[in-house]
This record gives structure tokens, sequence and C-alpha cells, in this order.
């Protein structure tokens, strides 16, 4: 049976402006193919079950043709799978998305559009810029700034700037990163008057949303004294002259800034995806930016799991642990009740959270967070005829094994996880310049994540960013990598490292 595809515009900016339903739509399905402007929340917070697919596009970039993208959608549809394909804005908005809606009718297959909250309107709008006002504005036009000619190269649109000016209103110019000198001198020749108010608005319906005004004859000139970055709205008409932002309390929270907040911080992580999540929802409630650096998949052993009447102490030495353990425990249909008679040692007290999710409580939480005090507290524990099972990954640390033979205790060490590489992630990471994002810290939170970025991007490394480690194993692997500053966390975990963020950047302000 063939599936269905949906063609849903993500919006403009930050995730939470997607629609509901394309909400709803995205996370029920089995593939999605996603546009370079999409924020990466939406497609991190996604199943690892769902295939995900870039087929972004950036100016004068090597890139998937269009045509590959319509026979991707296509095959995926075909094989009965439910299709997303997620686009920036809204689909229909120089998006290519009737091209495809096209391709689709053509094959018989069925597809919905849901429509995204465009950057035309949405851009202008949260950096104070209404695209109409009555008596002022009563009609805005909406075109692309860049367009692919016959020869395949990109230049800026062809459009009669005459007609364009007589029209008046508000004109909105999108994808024009490249063409603002040529855009402004055609406008100039066109007859527009000189003093025309003109916006450009760089990232914008983000955090590093960047306003920049003045009027058609000067704001080429300003543009090139900043550093904007695209995307960028170009906005010429009187309604520039508008600055109607939103007084909310995180106006108030900036205007009483104190040195714990992270406002203009950027702050890289690397690791799985769990990882990365976690430590962007504490970045972000401090206001600062997250740079998602991490291309790790947690991928579960295919071994069976062992009888558990055997043993007396379970042991999970990380999160991931113990969410493959119970994934497995229900792959495997085994009952939880098997774990009854069960003791449980964990590493710390995100990992006890983490337990605790699953309705169980840790029986021994080390007093410091680490491999080392872990095996110690356990030891003391432990009585001569109990047997101990240890789910970890396979790259974990032996410390606790090698103390449980000293002593002679009756153990079986499963590895229950590896980390490997995301190469699609990897490959995104690596086709973009990791210097331009002038990052002020890099945050690992383990040895695996150290040795894969840096045998990856070590020479796209500036060695100015000041690092942030989760312990002592993991600052122990960015030993070999020549690194200038090392901050280590004092508790091994995501409080953790947001208290050192902290203690750092209070360092720096006196």
């Amino acid at each position: 049976m063939t599936g269905k595809v949906y063609l849903i515009g993500a919006g403009c900016g930050e995730a939470d402006l997607i629609t509901l339903k394309g909400l709803q739509k995205l996370l029920e399905a089995d593939v999605v193919l996603y546009d370079s402007l999409v924020d990466e929340n939406l497609i991190e917070n996604l199943s690892q079950t769902v295939e995900k697919i870039y087929v972004g596009k950036r100016y004068n970039q090597k890139s998937m043709p269009q045509e590959k993208i319509n026979e991707l959608i296509v095959k995926y549809a075909k094989e009965g799978k439910t299709v997303v394909r997620l686009k920036g804005g809204d689909p229909y908005v120089f998006g290519r998305g009737s091209e495809e809606a096209l391709e689709l009718e053509k094959e018989n297959i069925l597809y919905e559009l849901i429509p995204g909250i465009s950057s035309a309107i949405a851009v202008p709008e949260l950096a104070g810029i209404p695209v109409t006002h009555r008596q002022l504005s009563r009609n805005f036009t909406v075109l692309t700034g860049s367009s692919v000619g016959v020869d395949n190269d990109e230049k800026v649109t062809p459009i009669d700037y005459k007609a364009l000016t007589k029209l008046g209103g508000t004109i909105v110019f999108l994808m024009g990163y490249h063409h603002i000198a040529e855009i402004m001198n055609n406008f100039l020749q066109a007859g527009m008057d000189e003093n025309t108010s003109c916006a450009i608005i760089s990232k914008g319906c983000t955090k590093e949303q960047t306003v920049l005004k003045g009027n058609i004859k000067n704001i080429t000139e300003k543009a090139e004294k900043i550093n904007l970055k695209a995307p960028i709205v170009i906005v010429i008409g009187e309604c520039v002259k508008f600055d109607l932002k939103a007084y909310t309390n995180d106006n108030e929270q900036s205007q009483t800034t104190n040195n714990k907040n992270f406002k203009d911080l950027k702050i890289a992580v690397t690791g799985t995806n769990s990882f990365v999540q976690k430590l962007r929802s504490k970045i972000e409630q401090k206001k600062g930016k997250v740079i998602d650096w991490g291309f790790l998949d947690v991928v579960c052993s295919d071994e069976l799991l062992p009888d558990f009447s055997e043993f007396n102490w379970i042991v999970f030495t990380s999160q991931n642990g113990i969410e493959q353990f119970f994934l497995k425990l229900k792959k495997e249909h085994k009952d939880v009740r098997l774990l009854s008679h069960l003791k449980f040692a964990v590493i710390g007290s995100g990992t006890a959270e983490k337990l605790l999710e699953y309705g169980f409580y840790a029986d021994l939480i080390p007093s410091n967070f680490d491999s080392e005090t872990l095996t110690k507290e356990l030891l003391l524990k432990l009585k001569t005829d109990e047997k101990v099972l240890i789910f970890r990954a396979k790259e974990g640390s032996d410390l606790l094994i090698n103390k449980l033979n000293d002593a002679k205790i009756e153990y079986l060490d499963f590895q229950l996880y590896e980390l490997k590489e995301n190469t699609e992630k990897k490959s995104i990471i690596s086709a973009l310049n990791i210097k331009s994002f002038d990052v002020d810290y890099l945050v690992f939170g383990s040895a695996k994540g150290v040795t894969t970025f840096f045998d990856n991007f070590k020479a796209d490394f500036d060695n100015k960013i000041k690092i942030v480690c989760i312990g002592q194993k993991c600052a122990q692997a960015l030993e070999n990598y020549n690194v200038s500053e090392i901050i280590i966390a004092d508790t091994y975990n995501i409080d953790g490292i947001i208290e050192c963020l902290e203690k750092n950047q209070n360092k720096d302000s006196k």
C-alpha cells in the first residue's frame, strides 16, 4: 500500500513557531526530508526510529537537486511509509513545495499541505515592523532576491523595479543576502526616493536576530560594516519606521540581568542527542545559545539480557544505559517484576532520577559522581556471596571490573550499548565552517565525545574556545589534543556543567 506525504511548513526561526497540526504529523512520520532553515530542535527531538534526510539548499553551495528530492519522496511513499517534507517558512512561498506536489499528483500519491508561518510576514513582525498599517501601507509585495538563471547560476531576480516603485506599500525580499547592493541600486535607478526607509533583518525569529535600519541609499554601506549572517529579510517602505517590539518578561529579565545569565553566550555541545537536548534546555532557560556539534548515536547490543535471578545487584553507569536497558526489557517481552529482588547502584544523581522514571529507587548513589567513588562504596556494601550485573557502554571504564576481580566478587559485565558516529549528522557539521559560529564554550559529556570530535574536527577547532568537561576521564582524553583551557565540572552531571559555566562567567565578570 502506498503511504502518504505531508508537505509541512516548519515556520520561521525557532521550533515553537511550527503549527500544532504540523508538529503532530511530524511526530507521526517514518521519514523526514528537511531543509537547512528548519530549527534543528524539530529534527533532534524525533524518535531514533525515524529516518532523517537532510536535503537543504544554500546559496551557490553543492546540494541535492530538486529532481532527486522528488525521487526520494516518491520512493519512500511507494514503500508504504508516512513521509514528511519539512520546509522552513511555508512550503509554497519560495519553497518549491508546489513542484513536489505536482510530482506527487503525477505519481498518484496521496499528500496533504500543512501551511507554515512565512518569514515574509513573521520576521518583520518580530523585529517590530508591521508589513501593513492603515493609511500608511495598504499592500505588501513579497519577492525572492535570488533566482537560478538559464545557465544554472544564482543571480539577483529580474524584476520591473519601476513598476514595483510605483506600486508603493511595503516591499519584502527573501533570500537577498548576496544581492543587497544590486537591489538597492536598482531601486535608485528606478526613481525611488533615496530616503525611503529600509531594514535588513538577520537570523529573524531567533535569539541571534539582528536588525539594521537605514534608507535605500545608505543601507548597503551600513550592512558592509557589520557581520550580518544569512538568512536575511529585506524590508522597504514607511512601515520600517515602526518599532513595535512586544514587551515581555524577557525584556524585564534583560534589564535586570545578573552575571549568572548566559545571555549572548554561544555554547557548543557534543555527545548524544539526549545529552545535547538536556543541556540545551538548561542553557536556553538562562538565555544562552546552544550550538549542536553532537553526532553520536546510542546503539543497543543485540545480545539477549541474562537471567536476573542469578544476581543481587544491578549497576548502571549512565542514563543512556538505563534507557537502553528498559527498551531492551520491553523488546524482549520481559516483565519488570523479574527485577523485584534486585538492588540498584547508579553512578550519580542524574542516573538515579532516570531510574526513578521507570519506578525504581537507587539503593546506592555514591557521594561523588564518578567511577572510582561508585566502585569504592559498592564494595563496602557487597557481601562476599553476592553477584553483580553491570550494564555499561562498550568503551566504558574498566575500573569497577578490575576492583571486583581483585575482591573476588562474581559479576557479569554486560556491554549494553555503544556510541557510534552518526555519519549523516557529521557530514552536515563538516559542511559548515565551525569557526564561523564564534563559540565561547565547548562542552564534552564523555571521553568518547572528545575523541570523536577532535578526530574529525581538530583542524577546524579554534583554540581560544574554553572547554568544559563532565569529569576527569573526559579531561584526560583531551590531553592528546593540546587544547589550551579545560574546565572540569565539580559535579559530574548536567547541573554540574551549568554550575561550572556560571562560576566561570562570574570569574570573567570580575
